[in-house]
């Protein structure tokens, strides 16, 4: 089994994660999706690559939450103790913990490239099965979204924190030599000022998804240290593109703006994001993998910092829509004014830097939610997680 053809990609149903797998795909590649499909985890991301759309589950791992999947080597389904459940797809296989070698295997010698692995990141047990047949972890997975981390940080703390502590520990317990590329983000700095971050600045992160992600951040660096595991991390600035769940700024005004609703802004709307477009992202994610110093972090920043407020207007324009939509809300506790990366380390050592014009990829971004309205409708129709989350956030202003 040649491990070097074999990539565990976790949180690959998720946006950026999904982005990475369907290019990592049409290069050729061999990749292992490990995904608890969450809320905005979709499948419908990397469904085209499903062979037949059929996924793993281990006996040995906790049942995912909030599915109802069916079985095929089950007399009935297999519920996980929710009522969401999603059409066609099936586990194949459920296999054992010596079962595992038969069954990647099985995969790397068939002509699929995807093999779907249902399954918690932090099941420690799992990844100890599976890590020895693979060279490469790229790890996504993680709570995002700064809104939900104030109405709840704990599943932030759970999967951010303890979800990449598991990888670390499996990898520790089993003497593990492959890479780990660990997926950071701009936030764990704070706010900025006049100068852009560089890696040298402190961390000084203000909301509960920063601070969870400074934590997994810091302890990928210590397992680096105290154990010699191979591990980078990247710290990517505001990401946006096809895909990305409708929750954040840009997919969430576009949709808006084409159901003609009103689009709730923050505060005075001057807060500035260093944009970059998500083909970039995973661009330096795979520089970082193929050139990246163990233990270093590179910041992967967008060159563009706009203010949310010029971004929804640029959306509204290329939507042909007014700008009466946009309505001030009150502004989130502890909203940070600024993000702003100098990714001058990443251009010299890994030899990238963003290619993407912002206003380009915004309107490529924008066309990608127009024509695929039924992606979006879905999440907008049939997810109660979502419907629940914006009257709760919006409800004063939306």
């Amino acid at each position: 089994m040649d491990r070097q053809k074999m990539t565990i990609v976790t949180g690959g149903c998720g946006f950026i994660g999904s982005n990475y797998v369907r290019q990592a795909i049409e290069k050729g590649e061999k990749v292992l999706v490990f995904d608890a499909l969450t809320y905005a985890g979709r499948i419908e991301n990397i469904q085209e690559h499903l062979s037949q759309k059929v996924i793993y589950q281990p006996v040995f791992g906790s049942l995912p939450r909030r599915l109802s999947i069916e079985c095929a080597e089950c007399s009935d389904s297999r519920p996980a103790g929710n009522d969401k459940s999603i059409e066609g797809l099936f586990v194949e296989k459920l296999f054992t913990t010596d079962q595992t070698e038969d069954v990647l295997t099985e995969w790397l010698e068939s002509e699929s490239q995807l093999l779907f692995l249902l399954a918690d990141v932090s099941n420690i047990e799992v990844w100890q099965t599976i890590l020895p047949y693979f060279q490469t972890v790229i790890h996504f997975a993680a709570e995002t979204h700064v809104d939900r981390s104030i109405l709840s940080a704990e599943p932030f703390i759970f999967s951010d924190v303890h979800g990449t502590f598991a990888i670390l520990d499996a990898i520790r317990k089993s003497s593990w030599k492959g890479r780990l590329l660990h997926v950071s983000t701009d936030e764990v700095y704070g706010e900025a000022k006049d100068e852009p971050f560089t890696e040298d600045s402190p961390l000084q992160p203000r909301n509960p998804y920063s601070v969870a992600k400074t934590s997994a951040d810091r302890m990928v660096a210590s397992f680096v240290h105290t154990y010699g595991i191979d591990a980078v991390i990247v710290r990517p600035s505001n990401n946006f593109g096809p895909h990305q769940y409708p929750e954040k700024l840009i997919p969430l005004m576009t949709i808006r703006a084409l159901l003609n609703q009103p689009l709730p802004i923050y505060g005075d709307g001057l807060q500035e994001r260093d944009w970059l477009f998500v083909k970039d992202s995973i661009a330096g994610v795979r520089a970082a993998v193929e050139k990246g110093r163990s233990g270093e972090v590179y910041n992967l920043g967008g060159g563009s910092p706009q203010k949310n407020i010029d971004v929804v207007k640029k959306i509204l324009s290329l939507i042909g829509r007014p700008e009466s939509l946009i309505k001030h809300v009150k502004d989130r506790p502890g909203h940070d004014r600024k993000y702003w990366l100098d990714f001058g380390k990443a251009e010299r050592e890994l030899g990238w830097k963003p290619e993407a014009d912002f206003d380009q990829a915004l309107e490529e971004t924008v066309n990608w939610y127009l024509a695929n309205k039924d992606w979006w409708k879905t999440v907008l129709e049939a997810d109660q997680e979502f419907k629940a989350f914006f009257q709760a956030w919006y409800q004063a202003g939306a």
